[in-house]
């Protein structure tokens, strides 16, 4: 059977009437029920001060907007502080990356301070933004009082890549040279920079980022705009060398690695390929026992140069002290 319209009313909870103080007092009739951002939305339609303006405190706590007054044990009678602020909350419109993000902000900001939040917000360095309102490209030194933005406006982003970038690579954890380049220069490009200024072939070069998920092998015909690489960003340069791998019986094998790989994944392809026993043998390199975990770079293994594979018990001593010094 359908409820009446009288018993429907009786069902909401009393109104009663709460104090709120600003530069004078205001009384509003509130339900237990209502929401903060309720109050906020009647103070606006009497008061004419935006919600995004309104901070509202009882008892020392300030009031948060999905909450209701019953929450806080506001009761009848009970006074509500309320404080203006020169917040605002804006959108920011990006089209190059397809995002649109809600920003809080205060009018004393500046554009520079908003760009800062965007670079967080979204990884697009603040160098490379341009933000535009009404048609017209805001100042880094303006306040946003000054742009004639208020509550509820939209800023666009345009995104400039800076051409000039300066990299610095580190050759085999050797030594870091400093390179002046530009976005649009391939990969390929500054491996060949890279060969006039050192004198390392381009096609043994292989460029890397490191990465907090590992390390990633940059692409020859890709831009360095296209790999992400930034203003002062490191890159690690390693090569890719040939060279034998000599056994006690006379058997030679020829190997490409890269001399970042270790003694042991040279170890593993040697066995794999000579069908050898693991972990009977150990390499040498020039009358130098290469320890578990070395680098080809650590040993400066050359290309064409020889590898020698050696018995563990030929050699205790040398093997003894590739232990002692992992310990």
């Amino acid at each position: 059977m359908k409820r009446s319209a009288m018993d429907l009313r009786q069902e909401q909870p009393p109104r009663y009437k709460i104090q709120v103080k600003m530069v004078k007092t205001v009384a509003l009739d509130v339900r237990s029920t209502d929401t903060v951002d309720q109050i906020k939305s009647n103070i606006s339609a009497i008061e004419g001060i935006d919600k995004s303006q309104q901070v509202l405190f009882f008892g020392g706590n300030q009031l948060e907007n999905n909450n209701r007054l019953a929450d806080y044990n506001i009761m009848t009678n009970s006074s509500v502080d309320l404080y203006v602020t020169d917040g605002m909350q804006i959108s920011v419109s990006i089209p190059s990356v397809g995002k649109t993000i809600k920003l809080n902000l205060k009018k004393s900001q500046s554009v520079a301070d908003v760009k800062s939040e965007i670079e967080q917000m979204v990884g697009i360095p603040l160098d490379e933004q341009i933000l535009m309102y009404g048609c017209k490209q805001l100042e880094d030194n303006k306040l946003f009082s000054q742009c004639g933005l208020s509550n509820g406006h939209t800023l666009h982003v345009l995104v400039r890549p800076t051409d000039k970038l300066r990299i610095s690579v580190n050759v085999d954890g050797e030594r870091t040279m400093n390179l002046d380049v530009k976005s649009w220069y391939t990969v390929a490009d500054v491996k060949l920079m890279i060969e006039t200024f050192e004198g390392l072939p381009a096609r043994s070069q292989i460029l890397m980022r490191t990465q907090p998920g590992g390390a990633e092998t940059l692409e020859d015909t890709e831009t360095l705009q296209n790999q992400h690489i930034r203003n002062n960003d490191t890159l690690v340069l390693h090569q890719n060398i040939q060279f034998f791998v000599k056994t006690y019986e006379g058997k030679s094998l020829m190997l490409s690695m890269r001399t970042c790989d270790t003694t042991d994944k040279v170890m593993e392809k040697v066995e794999a390929k000579l069908l050898m026993k693991a972990g009977v043998y150990y390499l040498r390199y020039r009358g130098h026992v290469m320890c578990p975990g070395d680098t080809l770079q650590k040993h400066k293994v050359e290309t064409n140069s020889t590898v020698d594979v050696r018995l563990r018990n030929s050699n205790e001593c040398s093997i003894q002290a590739c232990q002692n010094k992992t310990h």
